[in-house]
């Protein structure tokens, strides 16, 4: 399996390695990326087209440039025809992924002003950026309820989920822990909560990607 094809909750792994392989996978020419590739790879997280998503979209794009500047100067740049590329495989491309993405993220949410310009310099000394991962004893478990057509199909209570377990997990894993454990699919995107508190699996080709900023 190439690193481009992997899921992001199921090895080793940044949202910086994320972003970089997303954006290989779909780059026609990993020596000049440019910012339609950059758009590419924002419609495959956030394909809905709302105002929002469109602001989200420009700031990636800007706070990506603006990051590649500051790391490695304009010189870094290759300007084509009014726009710009970047060498994909530079070293400096992966920090300005996620910084960039984070940045998109937060304007996307409604905080906008200088957040393009200023996001490659202040985001790095704010955040830790991780994605949400699955211990393989969460994946296993994850795994059994996926087998079954009940879980599958959604709205179910943690209790019903619970139930649904064979005999032998339900041993090992208390109604606490699966209720961690619950919480930790969800903050991984494998999971939607609806408003009564009925969970929905998705399965892992479908998750949707979450990432934890502390």
């Amino acid at each position: 399996m190439s690193t481009a094809d992997r899921h992001p909750t199921s090895d080793e792994g940044t949202l910086e390695d994320y972003l970089h392989d997303r954006l290989a996978a779909s780059a026609a020419d990993p020596t000049a990326v440019s910012a339609d590739d950059l758009a590419t790879v924002w419609a495959q997280m956030f394909p809905f087209q709302d105002g929002a998503a469109r602001t989200g979209l420009r700031t990636f794009q800007t706070a990506f440039r603006a990051a590649i500047a500051e790391s490695g100067g304009e010189e870094a740049l290759n300007l084509r025809g009014g726009g710009w590329a970047v060498d994909l495989r530079g070293g400096i491309v992966r920090t300005a992924l996620a910084t960039a993405f984070i940045a998109g993220v937060l304007a996307a949410s409604g905080v906008t002003g200088l957040l393009p310009l200023v996001a490659p310099a202040v985001l790095p000394l704010l955040f830790d950026v991780h994605q949400v991962r699955l211990k393989p004893s969460e994946e296993l478990v994850l795994a059994e309820l996926q087998l079954t057509a009940q879980a599958r199909s959604g709205g179910l209570t943690a209790d019903e989920l619970y139930a649904l377990l064979p005999n032998q997990i339900q041993d090992q894993l208390s109604r606490l822990d699966f209720a961690d454990f619950l919480d930790q699919i969800r903050r991984a995107g494998l999971a939607d909560r609806t408003a009564d508190g009925r969970l929905t699996l998705r399965a892992p080709d479908n998750a949707r990607l979450k990432i934890s900023i502390s």
